[in-house]
C-alpha cells in the first residue's frame, strides 16, 4: 500500500500576481481495504504516528507547523500530507492526528526538524484520495476566496464550495487609526498581524478599539490585505 501522502502529485501553477491553482492528485492504486481511508501507523517508511495542534497554516504557500510532545519545536506539514476531503487546509488551534518522520538528510536551509507525512483533524478517519490518474485543482485568491476548478467540462454532480481557512482567537490591539477606520490586532494564531476595519467592531455608533486592549476576534485568511495574511471578520473590545 502506497501512503496518499508520498502518493500525491502535485503541482503549483501561477495564475496571476497573487493567485495559484493548487492540485492534488492520487496516482497509486486502490487502499488495502477498498474504502476510501488511508491506512495509518509506523509502516515502511517509518512514519511515527503522534497528536498534536496546528500552531499555523500559510495560505499562501499552502503549509503550515503542526506542535506536540513528540515534535520539540514543531513539525512542519504540506498541503500534499492534509488527509481531509475537499481543500487541503489545516487549521491554526485545532487538533490533530498526525504521522511524521525525521529526515536523515534534511533539505539545505530546512526550518524543522520533523517533517509531516499525513495529517487530519483529531478524532477522524484520514481520507485517501482517489486511486488512478486523477486530480482535483482549487485556485486560491488574494481575498480568501478558495473555488474548486474543473478542467474538463462541467461536474456530474454538484461540489460543495470550499470554506474559507477560518479561525478565533483572543488577541491585542498593535495600531488603530481613528481617521482611516483600520487598525491591526495580534494573537499566537495570526502570525504577523490581523487587519481590521471598523465595521467589523462589536458596537452602535463610533466604532473603534483602543490601543493595548483585549480583544476576542474571529478571522479569515487572505493572501494579501494591505500586507496581510489574517483579516479580522468580527472584533469584540473586552471590557474591564
Amino acid at each position: 500500500m502506497v501512503r496518499a501522502a508520498t502518493a500525491a502529485a502535485v503541482a503549483l501553477t501561477a495564475v496571476a500576481a497573487a493567485v495559484g491553482i493548487w492540485t492534488v492528485g492520487a496516482v497509486s492504486g486502490p487502499d488495502s481495504a477498498g474504502d476510501g481511508v488511508a491506512e495509518t501507523g509506523a509502516g515502511d517508511d517509518g512514519a511515527v504516528p503522534s497528536r498534536g495542534v496546528v500552531r499555523s497554516w500559510d495560505l499562501e504557500h499552502m503549509q503550515g507547523v503542526i506542535d506536540g510532545d513528540d515534535v520539540p519545536g514543531g513539525c512542519q506539514v504540506d498541503f500534499a500530507a492534509v488527509a481531509v476531503e475537499g481543500f487541503p487546509a489545516l487549521t491554526p488551534g485545532h487538533e490533530v492526528e498526525f504521522e511524521w518522520i525525521r529526515p536523515e538528510n534534511p533539505a539545505a536551509g530546512a526550518e524543522f526538524e520533523f517533517e509531516c507525512v499525513q495529517a487530519w483533524p483529531a478524532g477522524q478517519q484520514p481520507v485517501r484520495r482517489p486511486a488512478g490518474f486523477g486530480a482535483r485543482a482549487w485556485s486560491v485568491h488574494p481575498d480568501g476566496r478558495i473555488e474548486e476548478e474543473h478542467f474538463t467540462g462541467e461536474p456530474s454532480a454538484p461540489v460543495p464550495v470550499p470554506p474559507r481557512v477560518t479561525g478565533h482567537s483572543v488577541g491585542t490591539v498593535r495600531e488603530w487609526n481613528d481617521e482611516q477606520g483600520w487598525g491591526v490586532t495580534e494573537s499566537d494564531l495570526t502570525p504577523g498581524g490581523c487587519w481590521a476595519h471598523y465595521s467589523t467592531i462589536v458596537g452602535e455608533g463610533f466604532r473603534t478599539v483602543a490601543v493595548g486592549a483585549t480583544v476576542v476576534l474571529d478571522w479569515e485568511q487572505v493572501t494579501d490585505q494591505d500586507g496581510y495574511h489574517y483579516r479580522a471578520a468580527r472584533i469584540e473590545q473586552q471590557s474591564g
